[in-house]
């Protein structure tokens, strides 16, 4: 019998849910992140590069679209975390406890190593490399690295709140995402129920309404959270749109154009930075609601091991980079950003492997455990090995 084509043949639900097209934006989202994180840390801004060649433009490209792999990260969630809910909701099958259990060991098995290892490496590095910029300049920019936090601060970061509530820990600034999307998940069941509720729509408007000006009350200005509110329902409603409708392959590449054009526009600023946020999520929203592109991946098995740790190197690739970046210092590297140069290229390439090979250790350490620890809280009876979950 033939195998399926992915990209001409209908493609069905995968065993498990798994699509090989999620892998790819996963995966490839983190990078866009470590890349663009790790360039600030070495690179002088390309404004003050005097003849930029080619090569010099594209790597600058690449690494400069780091808050749009965010929004990348957004609809995919959407699509796994968000379309779960809906589904569940809509067949009257959601359990609330399970689903709070399920997010908790997911986030929180991981989230609390990591950060403690922040706290850890910066200790290490104010403690024996304070002479370096890495740890002496605070804040350490453009990330606005620093090494100051404060109970209530600590307390807002360990309840994944951080970026709407509170500042992120300085320790870890690229956190303020997941408070974002901590927050939806604890809000996506009370939206859907009431969308899906059995009262006349106009009481269910108003509810939705309702929860909305809270979250606007609590959150503050509503371009800083509506955008990526927008974007991670948008990546539910493709999740519906893929089990229900054979999408043509063109809207799918209809999709990842408008992301190309989200990453074109972004680097020229020729559009506010929410507007190309926009067209980056719901370009990416419109891909994966195409069942033929989900099942779609180059390179299948290595980018699946990449998407396997993502959430890790998430959340520990800054505190690793610098560090690394305080040791090279330490052992004669410039103390101000430089421009461009095989020299730095080199330690870029460097600093961007410790950082996957640190994030890989540290998956293998954390992230293995969540599925023994949810299928512990769910049923102890089954409490047995199993294989690592989806990260988000």
């Amino acid at each position: 019998m033939t195998e399926p084509h992915p990209l001409t043949d209908r493609a069905a639900p995968p065993r498990g849910g798994h699509w090989p097209f999620l892998d790819l934006l996963r995966f490839g989202a983190a990078l866009l992140v470590l890349f663009g994180h790790t360039r600030g840390l070495l690179f002088t801004s390309f404004q003050d590069i005097p003849h930029p060649g080619l090569g010099t433009k594209i790597f600058y490209f690449l690494t400069g679209i780091h808050r749009e792999g965010v929004a990348i990260f957004f609809a995919v969630s959407g699509f796994l975390v968000g379309g779960a809910v809906w589904r569940l909701i809509r067949e009257r099958r959601f359990d609330a406890m399970a689903y709070l259990a399920s997010r908790f060991s997911r986030i929180y098995l991981v989230l609390l190593p990591a950060l403690a290892l922040a706290l850890l490496l910066d200790w290490v590095g104010r403690s024996f490399l304070g002479d370096t910029r890495f740890f002496a300049e605070r804040p350490l920019m453009p990330m606005g690295f620093t090494s100051d936090w404060t109970w209530p601060q600590m307390a807002c970061n360990l309840a994944a709140v951080q970026g709407i509530f509170c500042k992120p820990l300085g320790v870890n600034p690229p956190l303020w995402s997941l408070g974002y999307e901590w927050v939806f998940y604890l809000i996506a069941p009370v939206l859907f129920g009431l969308a899906l509720a059995r009262f006349p729509r106009p009481v269910r408007v108003g509810g939705v309404a309702l929860v909305l000006v809270g979250l606007g009350t609590l959150a503050g200005s509503l371009s800083h959270w509506l955008p990526w509110l927008t974007i991670w329902l948008a990546g539910a409603l493709a999740a519906q749109i893929v089990r229900a409708r054979d999408l043509p392959l063109m809207s799918g590449l209809l999709g990842l154009a408008a992301v190309a054009a989200g990453f074109v526009l972004s680097r020229m600023q020729i559009a506010p930075v929410y507007t190309t946020d926009l067209m980056v999520g719901l370009g990416t929203a419109l891909a994966i609601a195409n069942g033929r592109l989900l099942g779609w991946c180059p390179l299948r098995k290595p980018v699946g091991i990449g998407a396997d740790f993502s959430y890790s190197l998430y959340l520990i690739h800054v505190p690793v980079t610098v560090l690394l970046g305080g040791v090279i210092e330490h052992f004669g590297w410039p103390s101000t950003l430089v421009v461009p140069g095989i020299p730095v290229y080199a330690a870029f390439a460097g600093l961007v492997i410790s950082a996957l090979m640190a994030s890989f250790l540290f998956a293998q350490l954390t992230e293995r455990h969540t599925d023994r620890v949810r299928r512990f809280l769910f049923n102890p009876s089954s409490f047995k090995a199993s294989a690592p979950p989806t990260p988000i």
